[in-house]
């Protein structure tokens, strides 16, 4: 027994020598083909003879040569004969910049260094870019624009070969508002003979800064099958990457001799309605003016609020602007419409200001100035309100005295029987008693109806959702029945806006939701779900999987909040 005892505290000991870590001794650095092509990714692998973390190395140092597609992390740790041996393998995908030699540096950590290398990038005639199964093209609806003037960006997806999955992204660039506009387009097109279906996607990209900028190319990512490499008979599939051209976008500063709200566009309206529109108006009745301020290529938010002055003779109930952009013949047209009541208290001739909004043409590239001029309306008496004076020539009625139950006449103040009976005032005591015991009634029942409002409040504190677990259970059941659906670009829609809710975080795209959740799941049925749209004669892509992964990412977020709602305060008082 004894023995047993001793036999198991040794094998114990022994598996704890096994696991000490071993000092890191070696980092080797290699990558997956050399040479290259341009616009062909690479992937760069960094393997390190021990367990560390996978923020020791700064992969940014790369970015000057090659466009960094991200980086995964894995370990994995060996026991043979109680020798343990641990590795972590960092794999970042590359994508070169420029043709020629490249150098990609040594990495150091704890004073040990990966080796150098020099990668080959191989150049590619203009000629062969079309003969090619998959490309991508880029355009630019201007190249040069001003501050916060909008220009639209469309990329062009060409296949010509079947493709197992895919994805794509969308461009990125400095200092600005990217936005998709509109849906995806398809068609086929024919160039040297080869037949290729088009994938075309449109960005609104609003820049907020001045200067010169360069717009990276969307990536597109998928699975082709390689026919040169065949396993039993079945193609094997391999990983390709393409991006289109870069684009470089100058954006000019607002002119020093420009004043008033910066409104950058081709072209400013202004337009002014009466509703009802009437030769007379009466005094005291509503008259509503709408004045619309509409804008072309600029996004709504940019539109100024319109001031008016208006004068003392009349009462003015501005309503809540509504505002609001549509896309027509692939260009935006923002509007600003603000609605008002007025009310004129006074008969004459009345003058509504006019009004001007000052902005940028883009076109002429000088300051202009666009109004409405001042509309002057008559108002008149309102022959549905009475006058509350009786007229000084109707003559006063006698008021006939009502002899008592008794028979006994009348007194009055006058002891002459003869003088003529006078005109006698109602009091107006009734309804002075009237007026208080109303007032009285409504005070109770406000009384009242504060108390019953506070008492359910204290009863059932915590069973009104809030405004954002409200939102939130919106967003998340409008996602789930388009999931159910499978229909995937309704997906594509509600996808970013329940990921705006249940982070907290301001998401406008997929692949800004695809970054919020960092689930490597949900990115791969994503990515399968966009390649459904792309591959063709695949088989029907369903939601079941990513409905599974949504449920219980979203299970895990609600109950962290919840646990960071109920935790107390660390310094109670």
């Amino acid at each position: 027994m004894v023995s047993k005892m001793i036999k198991t505290i040794c094998f114990s000991l022994a598996m704890l020598m096994s696991f000490h870590a071993a000092a890191l001794s070696k980092i080797t650095a290699s990558v997956s083909e050399n040479p290259v092509s341009l616009n062909e990714s690479i992937d760069l692998v960094l393997t390190v003879d021990d367990k560390v973390d996978s923020n020791i190395f700064d992969f940014s140092v790369l970015e000057q040569n090659f466009r960094v597609l991200g980086t995964s992390v894995s370990s994995e740790t060996r026991m043979i004969n109680f020798d343990t041996s641990r590795i972590t393998r960092f794999t970042t995908r590359l994508m070169p910049r420029t043709a020629g030699k490249l150098t990609i540096p040594e990495f150091t950590h704890q004073g040990v260094s990966s080796a150098p290398i020099t990668l080959t990038v191989t150049a590619q005639a203009d000629s062969q870019q079309a003969e090619k199964d998959i490309y991508v093209e880029t355009e630019l609806s201007a190249n040069s624009v001003w501050l916060q003037q909008q220009v639209t960006y469309t990329t062009r997806l060409y296949l010509s070969t079947q493709i197992s999955s895919g994805s794509l992204t969308q461009p990125e660039i400095e200092g600005a508002v990217v936005e998709q506009q509109g849906k995806d387009k398809e068609y086929d097109k024919i160039i040297n003979g080869v037949a290729y279906r088009v994938i075309e996607r449109s960005y609104k990209i609003v820049p907020q800064r001045s200067g010169e900028f360069t717009i990276e190319s969307p990536l597109f990512q998928a699975e082709v099958i390689d026919t040169n490499r065949r396993q039993f008979g079945f193609g094997r599939t391999k990983t390709i990457s393409r991006v289109g051209p870069s684009q470089i976008l100058t954006v000019k500063a607002i002119p020093d001799n420009y004043s008033g709200h910066w409104l950058p566009s081709e072209l400013v309206m202004l337009n002014d309605e009466l509703e009802p529109k009437q030769a007379e108006y009466f005094v005291g009745e509503p008259i509503t003016r709408v004045i619309t301020l509409s804008a072309l290529d600029v996004s709504a938010e940019q539109l100024p609020q319109i001031k008016v002055e208006y004068p003392a003779s009349i009462k003015v109930y501005p309503d809540q602007a509504d505002v609001r952009s549509n896309l027509r013949d692939d260009h935006y047209v923002s509007q600003r419409v603000e609605t008002s009541a007025i009310i004129p208290n006074q008969t004459g001739t009345l003058t509504l200001p006019a009004v001007s909004v000052t902005w940028w043409d883009t076109k002429r590239e000088k300051m202009q100035t666009t109004s409405i001029e001042a509309k002057t309306i008559k108002v008149v008496a309102n022959p549905n309100i009475k006058s509350q004076q009786a007229p000084s020539n109707v003559p006063a009625t006698p008021i006939t005295s009502v002899p008592s139950q008794n028979n006994q006449p009348t007194q009055t103040d006058c002891n002459c029987q003869n003088e003529p009976t006078r005109l006698i005032k109602p009091s107006p005591w009734h309804f002075n008693y009237l007026a208080i015991l109303l007032f009285s009634l409504w005070i109770v029942t406000l009384i009242g109806l504060l108390w019953y409002i506070n008492a359910k409040a204290a009863t059932k504190p915590n069973q009104q959702p809030t405004d954002n677990s409200q939102s939130e259970k919106i967003a998340w059941s409008r996602l789930l029945k388009a999931c159910e659906k499978n229909n995937i670009e309704l997906i594509q829609q509600l996808l970013p806006n329940w990921t705006s809710q249940i982070t907290g975080q301001s998401v406008a795209t997929v692949y800004q939701a695809i970054n919020q959740l960092n689930n490597v799941a949900i990115n791969e049925q994503i990515s399968q779900m966009q390649a459904s749209r792309f591959a063709k004669n695949s088989s029907q892509w369903q939601a079941n999987k990513l409905i599974s992964l949504l449920k219980t990412e979203r299970q895990n977020r609600l109950q962290q909040k919840a646990q960071a709602q109920d935790l107390s305060p660390l310094n109670p008082k």
